[in-house]
């Protein structure tokens, strides 16, 4: 690099060579050059020439497929113009999006078309990186080589196609996407580039649904709630706050009117694409991303001198619309519901020009969607109370955690109660006179799901309506749109979809009426009712399994005999008791009604049986108290039992812990005069051992050799008698 260094002095004279070794064929020189010309610390005074160095360098990084390069060359880029000229910054941006997605449709087409394949000297891994990261290789790795796109390649029809989309088209999604990472990375915090932001921001979330990028659609979605979150915790100040600034957030000017509206708008083509892609769970938590940018706005409007209006009647409607389309995907049909009377509801309330034929429309399919909603235990036990259930004391905790969720849920979309449910939601229908403007068919539609109890002529009576609502919307008996293709269903309609849920739900209210009458009931019987709804016999069988095993009822289905058993195994012990003390009661009213008993002797004896409890009654009240005097000096006497047999244990403790302490006492003397005499010896042994050293070595012998054992041994008196013996001897030699 260090030829490069004469050419840092002036950006012109580095923008002119770096065109020179375009030019000649040499762009990694030329995209060396100008990355090292645009992270100098020379120079930092932003000028025009700057703006062509980088369009130039991020032409070269398109070209050679770098988007590491360009993610570093826009952050230095951010860096210089960030301050001096955020117009250059977002001129820059969009220029490189625009290149990013041509190529991207381009290699798109290529792929189709079966165009042979020219790769870059920097796709093929050739030329130097002038930025290396490990996280980088590993969302490298992850783009690329995912162990499911290895296997779904070596099962490819078209192993031609699968090589020519790894080698042309993913580079170029691989560059689109780090492109609009670190695009998103760099304004995630600039209010002068907000609206920049969340186009970028746009696109991307497109992106991922036009390519079927779930995973990057993940990664995404994290990254904008990373920074929802930052801007929430750090970007509280506002500018309408006087004196305070944030400088946690850089460039960050507080929350505004439009700021809010842009998030959420944001957040609305996110659901969208959650909702295509199927992603339902990142569809919910976009869902509470939604309600904490709402809570923001709340929060605003509380600030005094702070004038932000609440979202606009027309962005809330978009949300409930997208709302239904995400929870219908996800086959959730209470809040599917739910969200249609949200969106029914503002449309009728601030869209004063909405025609009558859209009116209807929309009751119909807020009527719709409530009734497509499937019972559940809980609506059933309301309508049918019994005794001694013990699937609801089982199924007491599952309901609780379901109806945490539900309430948790019916929160974050602002619904108007925290326990959403098909008879709240039927009875709002009521009580807002929706059914209003629903269509009289679909009126009689609902009285027949609603309250009708006669099994054997029900499906007749609705099966007319249903024909009816298929003709109108356009679609086939089996669900299918006249006009569309069989693999779109009837999700063409707006509708025509509600023709299957409308018809698992008149089969389980059939079964349920049939239920409540019969406890066996044959097959054949069964299919005669359900003839004509267009449905199989297996469809009907899954629909019984289900509410079987969501407890809404106890069904068995004998194929050996032929018959549908309702009931359990244990024949119902608690319900066959009340129905036995039920048919003891009418059938002593029936015994009473053909044999009237005779009053006058019945009052007799009942006066006779008065007239002895008045004569018995002190007497009865005189044993009472003494029972209870009994009955209290038992309790007293086995209470002072108590007491002393408690005293005397302790006593009887007390003893022994002292007898323990006194012998713990005596131990301890022993040990110690043992321990005295022990002393003393060893004292008087090694005097002794002492006094035979000195008679020994006073004799010329040696005592260093010898042990403790022989010293022991030596006979001290005989020593000292032995030892003056020679003294003695030694006086008369002299």
């Amino acid at each position: 690099m260090s030829q490069n260094s004469s050419f840092l002095n002036k950006p012109e004279t580095a923008l002119r060579r770096a065109e020179e070794l375009v030019s000649i064929q040499q762009p990694n020189a030329s995209l060396a050059l100008l990355h090292e010309v645009l992270s100098s610390r020379r120079h930092k005074t932003w000028s025009p020439t700057y703006e062509k160095i980088i369009l130039l360098y991020l032409d070269l990084c398109l070209a050679l497929n770098r988007p590491r390069e360009a993610k570093d060359g826009l952050h230095q880029y951010r860096n210089l113009s960030q301050s001096q000229a955020p117009g250059s910054l977002e001129s820059v941006i969009k220029q490189l999006m625009e290149k990013a997605e041509t190529k991207c449709k381009e290699a798109r087409e290529a792929v189709e078309r079966g165009e042979s394949l020219v790769v870059p000297p920097a796709a093929t891994g050739e030329g130097d990186r002038l930025v290396e990261s490990p996280e980088d290789d590993v969302d490298d790795e992850a783009f690329y080589d995912t162990p499911q796109s290895i296997l779904l390649s070596t099962m490819s029809t078209d192993p031609e196609k699968a090589q020519r989309d790894t080698a042309l088209l993913l580079p170029a999604l691989k560059f689109l996407w780090e492109a609009y990472r670190a695009i998103l990375d760099i304004l995630k915090s600039n209010s002068k580039l907000e609206r920049l932001y969340h186009g970028v921001a746009v696109n991307a979330l497109r992106f991922c649904g036009e390519y079927k990028r779930r995973v990057e659609f993940r990664r995404l979605s994290d990254m904008m709630r990373m920074h929802l979150g930052n801007l929430q915790k750090y970007g509280l100040m506002s500018r309408f706050e006087e004196g305070k600034s944030s400088n946690k957030v850089r460039g960050w000017e507080g929350w505004t009117a439009e700021s809010i509206e842009l998030h959420l708008q944001t957040r609305f083509v996110q659901l969208e694409t959650a909702s295509s892609l199927r992603l339902y769970t990142e569809g919910f938590r976009t869902v509470e991303d939604i309600y904490n940018i709402l809570q923001i706005s709340r929060a605003r409007r509380k600030i005094p001198g702070v004038n932000i209006p609440p979202p606009k009647a027309k962005i809330m409607a978009a949300y409930y619309e997208k709302l239904t389309n995400l929870f219908w995907v996800s086959e959730n049909y209470l809040f599917h519901a739910f969200a249609w009377y949200k969106y029914y509801s503002l449309c009728k309330e601030y869209n004063r020009g909405m025609s009558v034929e859209t009116r209807q429309m929309q009751a119909s399919a807020v009527l719709l969607a409530a009734l497509s909603i499937p019972k559940t235990t809980s609506d059933i036990k309301k309508n049918k109370p019994t005794t001694g259930d013990r699937l609801a004391i089982q199924s007491t905790v599952e309901d609780d955690i379901a109806k945490e969720k539900m309430a948790r849920m019916a929160t974050l979309l602002g619904f108007h109660t925290r326990e959403p449910s098909r008879e709240a939601i039927l009875a709002e229908i009521r009580a807002k006179n929706i059914m209003d403007d629903v269509p009289q068919y679909l009126r009689e539609l609902y009285v027949i799901l609603e309250a009708t109890t006669d099994p054997l002529d029900m499906v007749e009576k609705a099966r007319p309506l249903l024909d009816t609502l298929r003709r109108e919307t356009g679609v086939l008996a089996d669900g299918v749109a006249a006009t569309g293709d069989a693999g779109d269903g009837a999700e063409d309609t707006a509708l025509g979809r509600y023709v299957k849920p409308l018809t698992n739900v008149l089969l389980l209210k059939l079964i349920f009426n049939i239920s409540a009458a019969y406890h066996t009931i044959s097959l054949d019987h069964v299919k005669k009712l359900t003839s004509g709804l267009g449905v199989s016999f297996e469809q009907m069988e899954k629909s019984i399994v289900l509410s079987s095993q969501s407890r809404a009822l106890s069904v068995r289905i004998d194929h050996r005999a032929g018959c549908i058993r309702f009931g359990s195994a244990a024949l119902e012990s608690d319900e066959m008791r009340g129905q036995l003390s039920t048919l003891a009661k009418r059938l002593a009213t029936a015994c009473n009604i053909i044999s009237p008993p005779d009053v006058t002797s019945i009052r007799k004896e009942r006066t006779a049986l008065y007239a002895d409890v008045r004569s018995t009654l002190e007497s009865e009240h005189i044993a009472t108290l003494e029972r209870k005097v009994v009955i209290e000096k038992r309790k007293e006497e086995a209470e002072r039992i108590v007491q002393e047999k408690l005293r005397e244990e302790e006593r009887q403790r007390k003893q022994e812990e002292m007898a323990r302490k006194a012998e713990e006492e005596r131990r301890l003397a022993r040990e110690s005069k043992m321990r005295e005499k022990e002393k003393i010896q060893k004292i008087q042994d090694e005097m002794d051992a002492m006094e035979k050293k000195r008679y020994l070595t006073a004799m010329g012998r040696s005592v260093e050799n010898m042990t403790a054992e022989e010293l022991k041994e030596v006979d001290t008196a005989a020593l000292a008698k032995e030892h003056a013996e020679k003294a003695n001897k030694k006086k008369e030699g002299e």
